[in-house]
């Protein structure tokens, strides 16, 4: 109700009701897994029509239109306005990544970049978002061609949160994508000097590719438990030392702390990790390795966006009118909403894994849709009320308190004529009984 609400405020050069149409459908298409918009051809189920905002389906055309049919500045403040509220008290921790999206037209002459998935060069655009590791919520998104770097989006990133934020302190944990840093030694921690070859933030250069030396002393054994009971804990040794990096030509040296982690395994190459630390000097070595681990999360979340919310579907943002191919110019506004919309599905199903009984917390989308989603219910239409009686195979007393709970809230649809929506369960049938054959 409240998206639907949203985008008849900010859509209304497509129509109110229309603009609440299109935002429904694409939030509903990435919570119930729908692949592609052309697949709503076919759909002719009445459920999901009414939660689209009518009593029938939009077609592939009509959809496809109105999502490029939407200004880049009304798509700005709808995305403004469903951005998630900060829930961390102290510091707010943020990891920050970009997600590349393939190309694979001949054209239009688009900008190329690396794709790391099909480990080549490619035609691609870019979309930035930001991750909240503890609350494992997408805060924000930018999206941009290929040719966008993940510093200057970073920073005008950081700079509206902080804003949100009301000032609060925040850490944010990069990856350098496909120039990640790679710290590698044949006799650590010994006193031979560590070789290691990192990447640098955009506008620093490299000053040495060898490391100070790490002696015995400075290195120590750590453990962190495992996902699951099964699972052994971990050793990690981690070194501490610094890295010489000068911001720009002609600026100073600076010495950067920099964490060197070695995970001990029983066979197989052992992984390497160098942590550089701007600030957070007071912060000791483990809990910012617990802290970038966290960063998990939000490759997890780009992996439900991927094949559960169907993110690479996305519009293009190249205009395809352009009547110079060689330079299409770039459109922000199908490729934002779509995206976005894919984001805040994944963030409503995680948290309503979260209401759920423990055992599907955190639960992935394609159990939540078997388990909770995907069971067949009756409808009933008067001329104030829709009546909705489910029919869940599981769990029917969370679903007799989730029940009573929504019919406190008496919700209306505005594109039912204001009408009231009443849930019940259907009463199973006693031992030994059949079903009534009367209509």
């Amino acid at each position: 109700m409240r998206l639907y609400h949203l985008a008849s405020s900010c859509f209304g050069s497509v129509g109110a009701h229309q603009g609440g149409r299109l935002v429904l459908s694409l939030f509903f298409k990435a919570v119930l897994g729908v692949q592609r918009i052309f697949h709503f051809d076919p759909l002719t189920d009445v459920g999901l029509a009414l939660l689209t905002g009518g009593r029938y389906i939009l077609s592939r055309r009509t959809l496809g239109g109105l999502v490029r049919a939407v200004s880049t500045r009304a798509v700005g403040r709808f995305v403004r306005l469903t951005q998630p509220a900060i829930t961390s008290a102290h510091r707010l921790c943020v990891s920050i990544d970009e997600h590349v999206v393939a190309r694979f037209t001949r054209k239009f002459l688009i900008p190329k970049g690396f794709h790391t998935i099909r480990n080549k060069k490619m035609r691609a655009e870019k979309l930035f978002f930001s991750f909240d590791t503890a609350a494992r919520t997408l805060l924000h998104l930018v999206v941009t061609p290929d040719n966008g770097r993940l510093a200057p989006v970073a920073s005008k990133m950081l700079g509206a949160l902080r804003a949100q934020g009301r000032r609060r302190p925040v850490r944010a944990v990069l990856d350098a994508g496909p120039h990640r840093t790679i710290a590698r030694c044949s006799r650590w921690p010994t006193r031979t000097p560590i070789k290691c070859s990192w990447y640098a933030p955009p506008g620093a250069r490299r000053t040495s590719t060898t490391g100070r030396r790490c002696p015995r002393s400075s290195s120590r054994l750590t453990t962190s438990r495992g996902g699951t009971r099964e699972r052994p804990a971990k050793r990690i040794h981690v070194a501490e030392t610094t890295t010489a990096i000068r911001a720009a030509k002609g600026q100073p040296v600076r010495q950067v702390r920099t964490l060197v982690a070695r995970e001990q395994k029983r066979g197989g190459k052992e992984r390497w990790h160098a942590l550089f630390v701007f600030g957070g000097k007071a912060s000791d070595a483990l809990s910012l390795i617990k802290e970038f681990r966290a960063r998990q999360h939000h490759e997890q979340a780009y992996r439900i966006l991927l094949h559960d919310a169907f993110v690479d579907t996305v519009p293009s943002g190249y205009n395809k009118r352009s009547r110079n191919p060689d330079r299409p110019g770039f459109r922000k506004n199908a490729i934002t909403l779509y995206a976005w919309l894919a984001g805040l599905a994944v963030n409503t199903l995680t948290a309503f894994s979260a209401s759920l009984p423990e055992r599907f917390k955190w639960a992935h989308p394609r159990t939540l849709r078997r388990w909770w989603l995907n069971f067949p219910a009756d409808l009933y239409l008067t001329d104030r009320a829709l009546f909705v009686v489910l029919h869940p195979r599981w769990f029917r007393s969370w679903w007799k308190q989730k029940v009573e709970q929504l019919n406190a809230k008496k919700l209306r649809l505005p594109w039912m004529d204001d009408r009231l929506v009443l849930y019940s369960l259907k009463t199973p049938l006693p031992e030994g009984a059949e079903p009534s054959s009367a209509p």
